[in-house]
């Protein structure tokens, strides 16, 4: 059995060790700081990004922890609860490739209120024991997900690049808001529990419901329509930069199997935030014992937080002393790692440290791969690229489901997904330690653009030694005139 005292133990170490990482690095410390002050633009920039992303992230991890304790609450059996996860998965597998380029093409500033609205509709849904309700509102809740895990990065990088800000502190931004989504996970656990203890689930009529598990999504209602007002209020709008019109889907696979760093970048995503998600699914039977009690998957919840917002702020330390890419592969080999020992270990104590290791990777992950797409996707199809990013994920995270493997087949799937991340990672890692101002300069010319400005700067050269003799001529020609007076 799962000992409490290791569970607490570890809450503390975790919690220790962030303080440490943090206390120790001073560059980390005055950024954190300077974000209540204000002192310098980047600061000031990340308060206006900060509170509507925390919002929007808490919002979601309000509701995240009991949309499964709700369903079984209603009285739907594991098949179909099984049903309506996919109906969320295949939404966003399905709608997330087209509100990608509509974002582009339309403003990234309205589709983040749209995730709010979309949001808002799928948290009502869950009033109703309805099946055919609840289906919508998996759908509804698919469709939001791909707008939060992509709208609201690509405003981001938008709006850094700008305003002028370097890779390095567009990663220090990314950090920050992953500590803060960690904290806000930590907060919602525990605020969500409270909510749901208020009262008992009540039938009103008609399969209309109230109290029990659906009051945290009411409360993430209240935290979606703040978001919506800080958007309105703080953020301006961005589009593509070509022409402020967008792209389109396919000009954007295009792009991907065009340019090697966007692919590698897009597999190394998908394959990650694939296990991540199965991961989400399966953690909680793979900690639990047949004849022993229920383990307090709230604390092992909590624990997990800690340990994902301590891996933002190694990544935060990380970023100053070596290059995003190394980061990004030693990120893959210790998830994949923590994904084998499952498999050759059925002890839940090592399972739980094993899950642990894999929380501090996805910590180091989400501010990793936030400031690499940063600088290698095209800035005009940022959001499109972002969805087709999550397409193969969401049909890897549907297999295992329809097809209800076991928990070692399971992480098979998972180990297997992550070597190949670790593999892309490796590969880009030495793209772009060979070439790594090629990536940067001109990023979204072709061959033939870039002939084309080469030829226009030789003729402008041909042409300065033109002016470079005419002005001697007219210097000659000045001395003649003296010499006349």
């Amino acid at each position: 059995m799962l000992s409490h005292s290791i569970i607490f133990g570890c809450i503390g170490l975790g919690m220790v060790a962030t303080v440490v990482v943090i206390a120790t690095d001073s560059k980390q410390l005055a950024g954190m700081i300077n974000v209540f002050t204000g002192k310098d633009e980047l600061s000031r920039f990340q308060r206006v990004y900060l509170p509507a992303f925390l919002t929007a992230m808490l919002a979601d991890w309000l509701q995240g922890p009991f949309v499964y304790a709700l369903y079984q609450g209603y009285g739907i059996d594991r098949e179909h609860n099984g049903y309506l996860f996919v109906a969320g998965f295949g939404a966003s597998a399905l709608f997330g490739t087209f509100v990608g380029a509509a974002a582009d093409q339309n403003g990234r500033k309205k589709f983040a209120l749209l995730y709010c609205m979309v949001y808002l509709g799928h948290c009502f849904t869950k009033h109703f024991n309805n099946f055919f309700v609840l289906t919508i509102g998996r759908i509804l809740g698919g469709i939001s997900t791909s707008l939060l895990f992509s709208v609201f990065d690509s405003w981001l990088v938008s709006e850094s690049q700008r305003r002028g800000f370097e890779d390095e502190q567009l990663g220090n931004t990314f950090s920050l808001a992953y500590f803060g989504s960690s904290i806000a996970a930590i907060g919602a656990g525990q605020l969500g529990e409270v909510a749901a203890n208020m009262m008992p689930l009540t039938e009103v009529g008609g399969g209309l419901h109230y109290g029990g598990y659906i009051t945290p999504f009411d409360l993430a209602n209240v935290f979606l329509v703040l978001c919506m007002f800080i958007i309105i209020r703080n953020w301006s709008e961005n589009f593509g930069q070509n022409s402020g019109g967008g792209s389109d889907f396919s000009g954007a696979l295009q792009v991907i199997f065009a340019k090697k760093q966007v692919l590698y970048c897009g597999l190394v995503a998908s394959a990650f935030e694939s296990s991540m998600f199965i991961f989400v699914f399966n953690w909680t039977p793979c900690l639990m014992e047949e004849g022993e009690p229920t383990p307090p998957f709230g604390h092992i919840f909590s624990c997990f937080m800690i340990m994902c917002m301590l891996g933002s702020r190694i990544f935060s330390y990380l970023s100053g002393v070596m290059p995003i890419e190394q980061i990004g592969l030693i990120t893959m080999v210790l998830a994949g790692c923590s994904h084998l020992v499952v498999i050759v270990s059925g002890d839940v104590t090592t399972r739980f440290f094993a899950f642990l290791a894999f929380e501090m990777s996805v910590g180091l992950y989400f501010p990793m791969i936030g400031t690499l797409k940063g600088d290698i996707v095209p800035e005009d199809m940022r959001s499109t690229i972002y969805n087709i990013y999550r397409f193969p994920l969401n049909v890897a995270v549907l297999l295992p489901l329809l097809l209800n493997f076991s928990i070692t087949t399971t992480f098979c799937l998972t180990t297997a997904i992550l070597v190949v991340a670790g593999a892309c990672s490796f590969l880009l890692m030495q793209m772009r330690a060979n070439a790594p101002k090629e990536s940067k300069s001109l990023p979204n010319k072709d061959p033939q653009e870039m002939d084309s400005i080469v030829g226009k700067q030789e003729d402008l050269g041909s042409n300065q030694e033109d002016l470079d003799s005419i002005v001697v001529k007219q210097e000659d020609f000045g001395k003649q005139k003296e010499m006349d007076v």
